[in-house]
């Protein structure tokens, strides 16, 4: 599934917004009341990057309880205390402009923007692979929540909080991953008495570029 206000996910209002932004736990909150609505009860989840802190999120609200959690290239490794406290609230305000979301998009589309940030990720794509990022990238609605995202997420309050999960975490990590580097996020599964690391060849974009490793981890446990 998308995340709110991701890819194909219907855009919020500007009310809607300001009601539940897109913080962590409020994306934890919408995504387990779509879990509720739809009857849903997943025995093992799954999440690329930003998607594990969702899962996590989730299992801690107790909206979830499966029996094991993979995360794929997790983006748990969280920024410095005080930019979280000092600098995030202020860029927030910034980046969650209609202003910004629409300038983001127009340099989408007019500039060699998202070629060069997909480059830095490690993962190798295909020719529609790109293309496809390249569209999505172009959705003023995608660009803005995917900003806000990062401005609002408390990555330090979630790993304090997971210290006390139990459910099974796999943490498959990509050697040459740039955006979640190995090293860091060594770092961060140590701090997680459930999780287990694994890494493998691959970049960041790693269900892209091997997609048979991924599966073969879901349907492995």
């Amino acid at each position: 599934m998308d995340l709110p206000g991701h890819g194909f996910t219907h855009a919020a209002s500007p009310a809607a917004r300001a009601e539940q932004p897109f913080a962590l736990a409020d994306m934890a909150a919408a995504l387990g009341g779509l879990l509720r609505h739809l009857g849903a009860v997943p025995r093992f989840a799954v999440g690329h990057s930003a998607g594990m802190p969702v899962l996590m999120q989730l299992a801690l609200r107790g909206d979830i309880a499966p029996q094991h959690i993979l995360g794929v290239c997790p983006a748990l490794v969280a920024p410095p205390a005080w930019y979280v406290s000092l600098v995030a609230p202020l860029l927030a305000t910034i980046v969650e402009s209609d202003a910004v979301a629409h300038g983001g998009a127009w340099m989408a589309q007019r500039t060699r923007l998202v070629r060069l940030m997909l480059g830095s990720a490690g993962s190798p794509l295909t020719a529609p692979q790109l293309a496809r990022y390249e569209w999505l990238c172009r959705q003023p609605d995608h660009v803005h929540a995917a900003l806000a995202m990062m401005a609002r997420w408390d990555l330090p309050a979630l790993m304090r909080e997971a210290a006390t999960l139990r459910t099974p975490l796999t943490l498959l990590a990509g050697r040459q991953d740039r955006w979640v580097p190995l090293p860091s996020l060594r770092r961060a599964a140590a701090r997680l008495p459930s999780a287990t690391l694994v890494d493998v060849l691959g970049g960041h974009l790693l269900p892209e570029e091997h997609p048979h490793e991924v599966l073969a981890r879901i349907e492995g446990p």
